[in-house]
């Protein structure tokens, strides 16, 4: 019989081949834990941040000590101490930073949903969200990196 631990997915990688590499910000510790959790049984290398400045510092850290390894993507909620979520997808296109985002809210207007749209996002989901339906999500966004890889 195997366990689960032996039943879980290949590991989903990034087109450099190395595992892939999410960026997850999020305020509400029991989110981000909830949904670093999921990534990592995807055996996707997750750093968290807790706030949209603390997403910046450590995107912009990753980028300086270690430039070949990118962030595959961005997982940011948009409501968040300092900037939010939207805040720093347009910080991000004014960079021309075009890593893939996936914004998360409970606040989710028919202006977030507009704005998201207008700035790139690749989604935006509405709280309570399925896990599940993240999870594909971000299968998705990494075939799309890695059109090698599918699940």
């Amino acid at each position: 019989m195997r366990s689960q631990e032996e039943h879980q997915e290949p590991s989903t990688q990034s087109e450099t081949g190395h595992p892939a590499r999410v960026l997850l910000a999020d305020d509400d510790d029991a989110m981000r834990a909830l949904l670093a959790r999921a990534l990592r049984r995807d055996r996707i290398d997750v750093v968290e941040a807790r706030s949209g400045s603390e997403l910046l510092e450590r995107l912009a850290a990753e980028l300086e000590r270690t430039p070949s390894l990118r962030f595959d993507l961005i997982i940011s909620d948009v409501r968040m101490p300092g900037y939010d979520g939207l805040n720093v997808l347009a910080s991000l296109r004014q960079l021309c930073i075009e890593t893939p985002v996936i914004l998360i809210t409970a606040f989710g207007t028919t202006a977030n949903h507009a704005a998201a749209a207008h700035l790139g996002a690749l989604a935006l989901l509405d709280k309570p969200f399925d896990v599940d339906d993240l999870m594909t999500l971000v299968r998705s966004a990494m075939s799309r990196a890695n059109p090698s890889h599918r699940h």
